[in-house]
């Protein structure tokens, strides 16, 4: 299989071109130059493999001969060694949710991402992503430098990978927002850098004043620096990076396995799947799996006061917000969400020129807006729901009271979506979902603070005291951190972006 961008450069890439290079030189995303089309024959074989097995079928389609067999058995294999869940992701029922119907909502599944070595959805992709990374650089003698912007989940997910790939090729620096991630998120990054003293830094973390994506801008600018980029082995795991999309396509194929196996129903039944959506990765790898010939009817982008991919699928104003919103559900705090340019891809029916275009116009003005027939055709695919903190947190207390589930706030952003659009008395359709699958993704033990808003002290004590939270998580808030670095804001926000540019091209230059 070969790749290019999704701005109609770099035809004929390789997978380890693809991945390695995280951008596309033009600006862009790399995407397959032509998405495997699957049948429901094949699709039932696959339903009787477990998630390793099942991992490595869809990641044969993409990699092709660049890694043998047994290579990737290898990668595969390790990445989930580490989880907890020996199904990888179990598939439960919402209780009280899980009978059909006609004209009543349907049936409610949830698929908890959460049970890898960080507990979210996160390392799902970058286990295995950055182990394919080690692999290749080994194989190529070559050393990779991942620059990380994080929200709160990546970043972690993405230094427990390297840690655990224990490749000697692969360091990695990580940069978050001050103040808009979760103590245990912070701790997670900072009990896992490399000590002050250490002769070579191969995890290093520090803050930036400002938004959840502000450091988004100046990571692209050195990415796609193709000189600098390449003495340095400059490689971005962000879900622009191919690869991510890819490796979580898995969880949306075993999700739906798992629900059409608990309802009884034949391959082909159609599912829709709730999403919680920040830079919109894990939707995009959802609407690649349903190219590919999944049989999802609808995915429903569940999204905070931060709204932009809601206000893009309801009225076509793919718009940046002036300023982004602190909220409760942080890790999707996101104001222009790089994955929209692949849902973009496939919408226009793989059309780079008009993607161009578009995507040039975002970036010069700040403001896209779809003409009506896209916005049309963008609805028949996806929906949408604007969840703020008090809905959330309603959620969360509604799921707990009713069904005895206690989520994450991201999940119960989720969750509000999946309620709000399958309302009773609107799921008459002969067309309605024989269910729809809620992806939790992450544990509540990241998110105290947010946990405690929505369900009080005296519920999160008892959850923190109980079995359900990870003895890892209680260890990482034990664990000595390591100080921090620090980016500071510099006047306007292009001043900022000039400014830590300079400042990451002068850490890695003196850390060479």
């Amino acid at each position: 299989m070969k790749f290019c961008s999704t701005r109609g450069g770099s035809a004929g890439s390789t997978f380890e071109e693809a991945v390695s290079r995280g951008y596309a030189p033009d600006g862009g995303l790399y995407v397959p130059e032509q998405l495997p089309r699957l049948s429901l024959a094949e699709l039932s074989l696959w339903q009787q493999l477990d998630f390793p097995s099942l991992q490595e079928e869809i990641l044969k389609l993409f990699v092709g001969d660049e890694l043998s067999a047994a290579e990737l058995s290898e990668v595969v294999r390790g990445s989930y060694s580490c989880f907890s869940a020996p199904e990888i992701v179990p598939v439960v029922p919402l209780p009280g949710m899980t009978e059909s119907t006609p004209g009543q909502d349907p049936p409610i599944f949830i698929a908890e991402l959460f049970h890898g070595p960080t507990f979210c959805f996160k390392d799902l992709g970058l286990q295995p992503l950055v182990r394919l990374l080690a692999r290749l650089a080994e194989n190529r003698g070559s050393k990779r430098t991942f620059l990380v912007s994080t929200t709160g989940d990546t970043g972690p997910a993405a230094m427990r990978a390297v840690a655990d790939a224990g490749s000697s090729r692969l360091r990695i620096v990580v940069f978050f927002p001050e103040g808009q991630i979760s103590e245990l998120q912070r701790r997670q990054m900072t009990t896992t850098m490399s000590a002050p003293d250490a002769k070579v830094q191969t995890a290093r973390v520090a803050s930036f004043e400002g938004g959840g994506d502000d450091m988004d801008l100046p990571l692209k600018r050195l990415g796609v620096d193709s000189d600098f980029a390449e003495r340095h082995g400059l490689c971005g795991i962000n879900s622009y990076n191919l690869g991510r999309p890819v490796c979580q396509m898995a969880h949306y194929f075993w999700s739906y396995f798992r629900a059409v196996d608990k309802l009884g129903a034949e391959m082909g039944t159609p599912i829709d799947i709730a999403v919680p959506s920040g830079a919109l990765g894990n939707l995009a790898a959802g609407f690649m799996a349903r190219q590919m010939g999944l049989p999802l009817r609808r995915l429903v982008a569940g999204v905070n006061s931060n709204d932009i991919t809601h206000r893009t699928i309801e009225s076509g104003e793919f718009h940046r917000s002036e300023h982004m919103e602190k909220t409760l559900s942080d890790a999707i705090n996101i104001q222009v969400p790089y994955n929209m340019e692949r849902v973009f891809y496939y919408l226009t029916d793989e059309d780079p020129a008009l993607v161009k275009s578009w995507m040039t116009e975002m970036d010069t003005s700040g403001k896209l807006t779809l003409a009506p027939e896209w916005i049309e055709r963008l609805q028949a695919i996806f929906g949408s729901c604007r969840v703020d903190d008090d809905a959330m947190c309603s959620a969360m207390r509604r799921a707990l009271d009713e069904h005895g589930y206690l989520s994450d706030p991201h999940t119960a952003v989720g969750l509000a979506a999946a309620w709000a659009v399958y309302c009773s008395g609107k799921n008459a359709e002969l067309s309605a979902p024989a269910a729809v699958v809620v992806l939790a993704t992450a544990s509540p033990c990241k998110f105290q603070a947010s946990v405690t808003e929505a369900v009080g002290a005296t519920r999160w004590a008892a959850y923190q005291a109980g079995p359900g939270f990870p003895q890892a998580a209680r260890a990482a808030m034990a664990a000595q951190e390591q100080p921090l670095g620090r980016l500071i804001a510099q006047g306007s926000l292009q001043e900022s972006h000039r400014a830590w540019e300079t400042e990451v091209r002068l850490m890695l230059e003196n850390a060479a």
